[in-house]
C-alpha cells in the first residue's frame, strides 16, 4: 500500500481540505484586518511627513496630525491598487510559488496577519504582502523545498530590491512637486 509523504497537501476534495476552505475565509478577513492596520500607515506616512514639514516649515519628530484627505488619499490608493493589481498579485501568491491548498493558505494567511499585527504593535512598518509571500514560501518549505517555484520567489525577490530606488526617486519628485503647491 502506498503511504504519501506526511508532507504532501490533501487532495482538494478531502474532507479535510473542504472544512479548512471555509476556515480559510476567515483567515482572509484577518489578513485583510492586519493589513489595513498596517499597509495604509505605511503608504500615507510619507505623504503625511511631507505635508507636516511643508506647513511648519520643521521635520516632524515625535508626531504629527493627519489631515483627514491624507488619510481618504491613503484608503484609495489601496482600493484602487488592488483593483488594478489585485488579481495578479493574488495569482502569483496563490498559484504560483507554490501549489496551495487551503489547509496551506490558512496556515499562510494566519502567520501573515500574526506577524503583520505584532509588527504594527511594535510599531515597525512591514509589508503585509512581503510577510504573506514569506508565509506561501515556508508552507512550502515544510511541504519539501522542492515545492517551492524557485524562480517565481527569484523574481519577486527582485522586484523587491527594485522598490527601493524607485521609492527614493518618487519619493523626492513628490517632495519637489508639494513645496510648490503648499505654503
Amino acid at each position: 500500500m502506498y503511504l504519501p509523504h506526511p508532507c504532501t497537501p490533501a487532495p482538494l476534495h478531502s474532507l479535510p481540505e473542504l472544512l479548512l476552505a471555509r476556515f480559510q475565509l476567515l483567515s482572509a478577513c484577518f489578513v485583510a484586518f492586519a493589513h489595513g492596520s498596517n499597509d495604509v500607515g505605511n503608504a500615507i506616512a510619507p505623504l503625511a511627513a511631507i505635508v507636516a514639514t511643508l506647513q511648519t516649515g520643521t521635520v516632524p519628530i515625535d508626531s504629527i496630525q493627519i489631515p483627514l484627505w491624507v488619510l481618504v488619499l491613503g484608503g484609495t490608493g489601496i482600493v484602487v491598487g488592488l483593483a488594478v493589481w489585485g488579481k495578479r498579485v493574488i495569482t502569483t501568491v496563490g498559484e504560483n510559488i507554490i501549489a496551495l491548498q487551503p489547509s496551506g493558505g490558512m496556515c499562510a494567511e494566519l502567520a501573515t496577519a500574526t506577524t503583520a499585527l505584532l509588527a504594527s504593535q511594535a510599531g515597525l512598518p512591514v509589508s503585509t504582502s512581503h510577510a504573506l509571500v514569506g508565509g506561501v514560501v515556508g508552507v512550502g518549505l515544510a511541504q519539501g523545498w522542492k515545492t517551492v517555484k524557485l524562480q517565481t520567489v527569484r523574481t519577486i525577490g527582485l522586484t523587491w530590491i527594485a522598490t527601493i530606488p524607485a521609492a527614493i526617486g518618487l519619493g523626492a519628485l513628490t517632495f519637489r512637486l508639494f513645496s510648490y503647491w503648499l505654503p
